[in-house]
């Protein structure tokens, strides 16, 4: 429930300059703290069930003036941390010629999303702990030393390595930006804020290839790598000295008593042990093999494991079990689970489209993306601006599902011989579906969730979107190569290994290095096509899925209670510290 006051004392006024720190949830009398429901009314619950997750309020209003310093250095952080994740994807085959990868070349990508999704979840606990900026920082280091050893390696372990130190920091910093806008942002204004960090991240994953693409052309490939150390110092000296945010007052052994070791322990290795598998299965080993069998099984069963610790043992759980029981959250998170599906198999097969059936070089092909991506953030920001004006965040959602699916059913217009206009205009469709998608979700399960939960359930967010993404990366290439197999296997001489057809499965040149006739290249092309319909068909049952489920989204008003006439007017603070210190105590940090 949204306070109606500042949390001072009773009778006190808060002194002019005074910072003013809200909380979601303002403690009531009697020891009971009022939390919103569906009907935007509010109940009571116990201290006692607060006090472990007290731990998590962090709100910190911020001066328009602040504002406007911080919140262009968070977009950076989060913009560089895309651009970083997918401007690789056009460098990886001179890379992987440099370096001899050979079959393990899926690893330069693989070992940046394993990394960053198996420490996703356990983001925002820490964060509570320790403090967002202490963390964001640490993320910020370990992505730019991450990727200043890629630029360095000299060998693919080396390589691979480096990609998994800075898959650690993109994975904070995606959550952490997003739970430290939460805290300096009212509920209501939330919408707004969250939409430009959708567009931000709508324009790193479009533009990224786009970049990559330049700088292979134009230099060599290690400054792919080079660049984002050098883009993320100055973000780095902002965000240290121009963000002030609270944090709790306490010891460093206090705070590492309150890690839920055996969580995070848990948690990692069910997700690397179902992750890794899955990220070579049909490359470097079999889909039957003992290994892939073993260690899936294996990594199934921990991940159920976790699930019942995280209910009973630890006292503050990196996953707490009571966010699925919120309303609307559970469908909210099935959703974001559908949104990696579709999402990033759609990123990584539309290039794929572009270059190896309509032979687009790799910059042209990342230049037809940006119609999806611009589409999409400027989508994302109106749709910010919407959720301010109305106070609701389902009917962007519904608006969302909608034209996606549509503009994904769409894709089974693609062929061989698409005009390019009717390309940008089917990515315009699905871009702007995508972006009244992405971020009203959060928005949601923010409306719907405690205000000390804030870090737990954004990482729990963008954890489960990235599981959705790795499932939908390998179900994509099983349906595709599996049609392939299927419509090529009455062909002889196409294929002389099993090796060649996933080449032809996972890379966008293995046409050329096939050295087919015309009339066998005319056969392999038909049953791409075919493959990549079907894929197309999947995602659009995802996006079908997902707006079915937005049934059961709800449209808890983004206003919950009385809004505090100064929460909008936040006052200037440089004369504020001694008198925020006097009111608020001890627990004011930067």
């Amino acid at each position: 429930m949204r306070p109606s006051s500042p949390s001072i004392p009773n009778g006190a006024a808060a002194p002019t300059g005074t910072e003013i720190s809200f909380s979601d949830d303002e403690p009531a009398k009697n020891g009971t703290y009022p939390t919103a429901q569906q009907d935007g009314t509010a109940t009571n619950r116990s201290r006692d069930d607060s006090d472990v997750e007290s731990v998590g309020g962090q709100r910190n209003m911020m001066t328009t003036k602040r504002l406007l310093v911080a919140m262009p250095a968070l977009s950076v952080a989060l913009f560089v941390s895309f651009i970083d994740q997918t401007s690789v994807a056009t460098a990886t085959p001179i890379i992987a010629r440099d370096l001899d990868t050979g079959a393990a070349t899926s690893w330069i990508g693989a070992s940046f999303l394993i990394a960053s999704t198996a420490f996703q979840l356990i983001n925002g606990r820490l964060s509570d702990i320790f403090g967002r900026k202490n963390l964001l920082l640490i993320c910020l280091a370990l992505m730019a030393f991450g990727d200043l050893g890629c630029g360095f390696a000299r060998t693919a372990q080396q390589l691979f390595a480096c990609r998994a130190i800075a898959g650690i920091g993109g994975g904070g910093i995606n959550s952490l930006v997003m739970i430290i806008v939460s805290d300096i942002t009212t509920l209501q204004n939330r919408g707004t804020y969250q939409g430009l960090l959708g567009g931000v991240i709508a324009l790193g994953n479009g533009i990224g290839p786009f970049l990559g693409g330049a700088i292979v052309e134009g230099a060599t490939w290690r400054w792919v790598f080079w660049m984002i150390p050098i883009l993320m110092v100055p973000t780095a000296l902002i965000i240290r000295f121009y963000l002030p945010l609270k944090h709790h007052a306490g010891n460093h052994a206090e705070k590492v008593k309150k890690i839920d070791f055996g969580g995070i322990a848990l948690n990692m290795a069910a997700t690397l042990l179902v992750l890794i598998p899955l990220s070579g299965g049909g490359v470097t080993h079999a889909w039957t093999s003992a290994f892939f069998l073993a260690s899936t099984i294996i990594g199934l069963v921990l991940a159920v494991i976790f699930v019942l610790y995280e209910w009973k043992i630890p006292a503050l759980p990196i996953m707490p079990l009571r966010l699925y029981c919120a309303p609307h959250v559970w469908a909210l998170l099935l959703q974001s689970f559908l949104t990696g599906l579709a999402y990033f198999g759609g990123l990584f097969y539309l290039p794929i489209y572009f270059q190896s059936v309509l032979k687009f070089k790799p910059m042209a092909a990342g230049a037809i993306i940006l119609a999806l991506v611009i589409s999409s953030s400027f989508a994302s920001i109106a749709c910010g601006l919407y959720m301010k004006r109305a106070n609701r965040y389902m009917p962007s959602i519904l608006v969302g599902y909608l034209l996606w699916t549509v503009g994904g059913g769409l894709n089974l217009l693609f062929d061989e011989h698409t005009k390019l206009g009717v390309l940008i205009v089917i990515l315009i469709v699905q871009g702007i579906g995508i972006g009244l998608t992405l971020q009203p979700t959060l928005v949601g399960m923010y409306a719907n969730s405690r205000g000390e939960d804030r870090a737990v359930i954004t990482g729990l967010r963008n954890f489960i979107r990235t599981i959705g993404g790795s499932f939908g990366l390998v179900i994509s290439g099983v349906i595709l190569s599996n049609t392939l197999r299927g419509e090529l296997a009455q062909e002889e001489g196409i294929f002389e290994t099993p090796a060649q057809l996933a080449r032809l499965t996972s890379s966008i040149s293995a046409l050329d290095k096939l050295n087919l006739s015309q009339g066998q290249r005319a056969i392999v092309l038909n049953a791409y096509m075919l493959g990549l319909h079907y894929v197309f068909i999947f995602y659009v049952v995802c996006t079908g899925v997902g707006l079915v489920l937005t049934y059961w989204v709800g449209d808890t008003p983004l206003t919950k209670g009385t809004k505090p006439a100064d929460e909008e007017a936040v006052v200037e603070e440089k004369t504020a510290a001694p008198a925020a210190a006097a009111v608020q105590g001890p627990e004011v940090g930067k």
